[in-house]
């Protein structure tokens, strides 16, 4: 990793694995690696070593049942971060905390309480091992073997109350809590495949409602989350409406939501930024893990605004909850395991909460190993993967709210297939390391009638990955220190203003490259203001936001060069925002328009990237001259949930200003005369298509599902859009063959993709089956759940469009997946 001066200042931050000092930038240095020892315990890799899942808890709306009432760094692990981060950061902890303790005395250590029991809705037996949710995702609490759940501390007056089980519907009930009483209640709740009416405990639903206006609009979690669950993120969701994935391999792989991907689709940690780099590369990994994963939520319209100002796509927020806000009242937890064939892969997961008196420490860890994929033409070289995470948080829970921190590391270690042109026939090895820290309080203390909540967030990731060529030589590496802060502040009911939302955002990034490459290391900061919220009029409701970013890129050196422009300091800012208006038609019916304007300034890479990227087949140029985008979205859409199922259709236009991408130039690069020289450019381009989504229930125990999608985008110029999805979709059917058993299968397709961008290759359509089965069991004193799936059971040969490689091998073949997780 290499640190560069300039003139008129001087870097002393700490990026790399130790102690760096700078490098001229008139030289490169190339440095061997020798390639560690391989582990028995896990597939083989060729230069690599060997390095919970809890129920899901989904705020979603439905009818519910009755309720009775350098030189560079050296390749070893880092070691150290530097001392002024390291002050930061405990500097915030002890703020945080003080800040805390010295208005204690402001905070009643009163409240309501809500206690009661979950019981089947027809046979009246208890309903244990479930999830309590209060305000979709404010408080929560685990009901034991009993069915029975104790939630404490709350503010007075109305709540939404969820119940999340398997083999149930989640509900949705409204439950008055006076101060200082305990309010009793039975939960009736009914199968999945029956749908009661809703009913009201007491009150009136204007005094202080909870909309599902500001629910996630898709949560993937509990059953769809463990059938789909796969090595990455991207690969476990794909298959949702307006769904895809962008990937290089079985590692690298990044969600794609409605033709949008990289910085305009958010990839959110428990509502953070990650801190990782693939928003900015096809080879780089998003650094969560998905079988640490609690639940995993697709945010659309006005309520992503919150999260950034790019988010025109949307958010795809995955939740782990690594820093407990919520009292426990025993240990609890969940021990998983996966096993896949296609690569020979093996995975395991722990997750734990232990109480302490008002303190809860919540400890996670996963480690996944794998092998090369194999697909029906053989196997596809150095796709093999090593994966570790862990992760520690300490809450400080209390009446009037909480204190908590929390660290985590990631490792990974995987590899880039063969580049089809040449650049590097053996592939690309990358070493992967992340670790983060974060101080979260949240306050809401009963005494509070203008607040509902509080929330005050610090993080800083550091974040290291180096890409190793055939040879052991250090091609590439990236260091990057990324701190960020929020402030969010949720007012009590103003008028007919319901959920309204204030909040400060800030980050700071400091990224470095080294290796072959001419890019300069670089500064980012950002800042950001934003405001939502909701207003309910009898059948009519509406959502707006609004938010204004800025951000400056900082190069340590100024210069001109031949290729990218003059690098120079660039300073961006504008506004977003959204609207969205609906009404009910019916009991079941409702329809609904967004309005959408998004700002994204351009990102370090797009600005002063100059050199070859091995991982990603590429010699990128960035743009020194390159603007900001501006895009507007509008949507239609239908929705439809009723006693005998659901559905959902949406209609939408994005049009992007400046949209930035790297644009395939066609030509070899002269420096690197195997690789493809790429420019960054801003274009204007414009996105259209249309998603459905449906689950039917047929029968009482036989239900039917599927999901289409399609996009189709084109440059104002003439030309296609580049890594554009063709249609596709999925269609299944699910038979419950009994209460604590189920089975099902569906049909994958896609269409012909013959609206290729400029020297992309059009792919042909396919169909693939899959198959599922699903089992849970109580023994032992624990809740087992067995989940088989078969992928691609006819071993059909296939590519997809968002492969990266393609062109070298087919999609994974027939693959056999078994997971089982116990509950406890």
């Amino acid at each position: 990793m290499a640190i560069c001066s300039s003139p008129t200042r001087t870097r002393t931050a700490s990026i790399g694995r130790s102690p760096m000092r700078p490098l001229p930038r008139s030289s490169t240095t190339r440095r061997t690696v020798p390639g560690p020892s391989t582990s028995s315990a896990m597939p083989p890799a060729r230069r690599r070593s060997a390095s919970r899942s809890t129920t899901m808890i989904t705020p979603t709306s439905c009818p519910a049942p009755s309720i009775s009432t350098s030189p560079r760094a050296v390749p070893e692990r880092h070691t150290t971060i530097t001392t002024m981060v390291e002050s930061r950061y405990w500097f915030a902890v002890a703020a945080a905390v003080l800040a805390v303790v010295a208005t204690r005395p402001c905070f009643a250590d009163e409240g309501a309480t809500l206690e009661g029991q979950l019981v089947d809705a027809v046979s009246g037996e208890p309903v244990g091992w479930a999830v309590v949710i209060l305000d979709e995702r404010d408080h929560h609490a685990h009901a034991d073997a009993e069915g029975r759940f104790r939630l404490e501390h709350l503010p007075a007056g109305l709540h939404t109350v969820q119940v999340l089980r398997i083999g149930y519907s989640p509900g949705g009930w409204t439950v008055n809590t006076p101060a200082g009483a305990v309010t009793e209640v039975t939960l009736r709740l009914v199968s999945r495949s029956v749908t009661l009416h809703e009913s009201v405990v007491t009150a009136d639903r204007s005094n202080d409602a909870v909309s599902a206006l500001a629910a996630p609009e898709q949560v993937i979690g509990d059953q769809r989350l463990r059938q789909n669950l796969s090595r990455t993120i991207a690969e476990t969701i794909a298959l949702e409406p307006g769904l895809a994935q962008r990937s290089m391999g079985p590692a690298p792989a990044r969600p794609v939501l409605r033709g949008l991907s990289g910085d305009r689709l958010l990839v959110l940690e428990d509502g953070g930024r990650t801190g990782d780099l693939s928003a900015t590369s096809s080879d780089h990994a998003v650094a969560i893990e998905p079988l640490t994963t609690e639940r995993i939520e697709i945010v659309r319209g006005p309520e992503a605004i919150l999260y950034g100002g790019n988010a025109l796509g949307g958010v795809v927020n995955v939740v782990r909850g690594a820093v407990p806000s919520e009292r426990v009242e025993r240990p609890r937890g969940a021990i998983s395991w996966q096993l896949e064939s296609v690569n020979s892969g093996i995975g395991s997961g722990i997750d734990v909460h232990l109480p302490a008196g008002p303190l809860v420490f919540r400890l996670d860890g996963s480690l996944r190993g794998a092998g090369d994929i194999g697909t029906p033409d053989g196997d596809l070289l150095n796709t093999d993967l090593t994966t570790g995470n862990t992760a520690l948080g300490i809450g400080w829970v209390r009446p009037w709210g909480h204190v908590g921190i929390g660290y985590s590391l990631y490792d990974s270690d995987y590899g880039i297939p063969p580049d089809p042109i040449g650049g590097h026939p053996s592939g690309v090895d990358i070493r992967l390391d992340r670790r983060h820290r974060e101080v979260r309080v949240g306050l809401h203390p009963p005494t509070w009638t203008w607040l509902r909540r509080l929330e005050l967030i610090y993080a800083h990731s550091h974040y290291f990955q180096e890409e190793i060529e055939a040879s052991g030589d250090i091609g590439l590496e990236f260091g990057v220190l990324t701190t960020n802060t929020e402030v969010r502040a949720r007012l009590a009911p103003i008028g007919p203003l319901r959920n309204v939302t204030l909040g400060l955002w800030g980050e700071h990034r400091d990224c470095n490259t080294a290796g072959l490459v001419f890019t300069p290391d670089a500064e980012e900061t950002a800042g950001a203001a934003f405001i939502y919220g909701e207003w309910l009029h009898g059948p009519w409701s509406t959502n707006a936001a609004l938010r204004w970013d800025g951000r400056r890129l900082d190069p340590a050196v100024e210069k001109i060069s031949d290729e990218v422009g003059h690098i120079r300091e660039r300073s961006f800012a504008g506004a977003s925002g959204g609207i969205g208006v609906e009404r009910q038609l019916g009991s079941a019916l409702r329809s609904g328009v967004t309005w959408m304007s998004s700002f994204r300034a351009p990102q370090v890479e797009e600005v002063y990237s100059e050199g070859p990227h091995l991982a990603a087949y590429a010699f990128e140029v960035g743009n020194a001259d390159i603007g900001e985008e501006q895009g507007n979205g509008l949507e239609l859409f239908v929705d439809w949930r009723g006693a005998a199922g659901d559905a959902r259709l949406a209609v939408f236009r994005n049009t992007i200003t400046g949209y930035i991408f790297p644009q395939n130039t066609g030509q070899l690069s002269l420096r690197r005369g195997d690789l493809l020289l790429y420019r960054f450019t801003g274009l204007d381009a414009q996105m259209w298509g249309a998603e459905a989504g449906w689950q039917v229930h047929l029968t009482r125990r036989l239900s039917s599902y599927g999901t289409v999608s399609l996009v189709h985008g084109e440059l104002d110029e003439g030309d296609d859009l580049p890594s554009m999805p063709p249609l596709q979709g999925r269609i299944g059917v699910r038979h419950q063959a009994a209460a604590s058993f189920d089975l099902g299968g569906a049909l994958r397709f896609a269409d012909d993709q013959d609206r290729a961008g400029r020297f992309e290759a059009p792919t042909s359509g396919y169909v693939v089956l899959d198959l599922s089965a699903e089992m849970h069991r109580v023994a032992f004193g624990l809740l087992h759940v067995m989940t088989l799936s078969v992928d691609n059971a006819l071993d059909t040969e296939y590519r997809r469009h968002l492969n990266r490689v393609r062109e070298i091998m087919p999609e994974p073949g027939r693959s056999v997946r078994v997971l089982h997780k116990a509950f406890f």
